[in-house]
């Protein structure tokens, strides 16, 4: 299963889309949730998806990415002691160090965001075989096998097939429901 997000600023929302995959990155099913940028739902918006997806035969739980969406997050800790399966959570970029510094300066309740960012931990390099480099945080599973597992469903670049499909679902949701939101307003 993997969950990834699309938003713009200007829609003050962010769109969840979540595929549960077999083995072999075929997509079977998919899901949506919303969350607000820069609040803090993200990890029900991923609880949602998960809860609509999930079957027995579900090995893990991929993320693109813990802290989403303007500082809002996914609790990976959360997500595995609620349905008991491993949650791993991917970056592709080297991950950028100020979040402390921006989260102090915009948000009023800088302390629990900065407690629930810092909760996340660390992101851990792995090395695929094709010479990528994806950053993984991993709960239930050691982050060497995450890593193996992301790089089982690779198929194009450095991102699991999954993971991808999501991301791209996602953005064709929010485009989607911004369309249908313009219309509404001009009464079409």
């Amino acid at each position: 299963m993997a969950i990834a997000e699309s938003f713009r600023f200007e829609d003050g929302f962010s769109v969840y889309a979540g595929v549960r995959a077999t083995r072999d990155a075929v997509v079977e099913d998919a899901a949506f949730a919303v969350a607000k940028i820069g609040g803090k739902d993200g990890t029900g918006a991923a609880e949602n998806i998960i809860a609509m997806l999930m079957r027995p035969d579900v090995s893990i739980i991929m993320l693109d990415g813990c802290i989403v969406s303007f500082y809002n997050w996914i609790d990976g800790e959360a997500l595995y002691a609620k349905f008991q399966k491993p949650v791993a959570c991917y970056v592709f970029e080297e991950p950028e160090g100020r979040v402390e510094e921006a989260v102090k300066k915009l948000f009023p309740d800088w302390p629990e965001r900065l407690r629930a960012i810092e909760r996340l931990g660390s992101p851990i390099p792995y090395y695929t075989k094709a010479g990528y480099r994806i950053y993984v945080r991993s709960w239930g599973i050691d982050p060497v096998y995450a890593g193996k597992a992301a790089e089982l469903a690779m198929k194009l670049g450095k991102m699991p097939e999954p993971l991808r499909v999501a991301r791209i679902i996602a953005a064709g949701a929010r485009a989607l429901l911004n369309t249908l939101g313009l219309r509404l307003l001009n009464g079409h």
